[in-house]
């Protein structure tokens, strides 16, 4: 059973975040993650920021474009999360 199914199956409300990787510095992802869990998130959703993200909010779309001039890409977010399993339990979805 996969991290989401057992969370999902516990009997109790959950609360679950969404930030944008890369925001509101480059190399934050990791640290942001972890203070989450360590405070109490159930479940994070990482949001790979990318150049038109019209479906969004302005808050997610200026945290995107933030991250993006930051130099945020999809293999710098794989390559920041390459190790987070050894320290972060709670489920993460891109």
């Amino acid at each position: 059973m996969n991290r989401i199914t057992q969370k999902l199956q516990e009997d109790k409300k959950i609360l679950s975040i969404y930030f944008s990787a890369g925001f509101p510095n480059l190399n934050d992802t990791v640290q942001i993650i972890q203070d989450l869990e360590k405070n109490g998130v159930d479940l994070i959703e990482i949001g790979l920021p990318f150049s038109d993200p019209l479906a969004d909010g302005p808050t997610i779309q200026a945290s995107s474009t933030t991250a993006l001039q930051n130099g945020m890409t999809t293999q710098i977010l794989f390559d920041q999360l390459i190790n987070i399993r050894e320290s972060v339990k709670i489920p993460l979805i891109i």
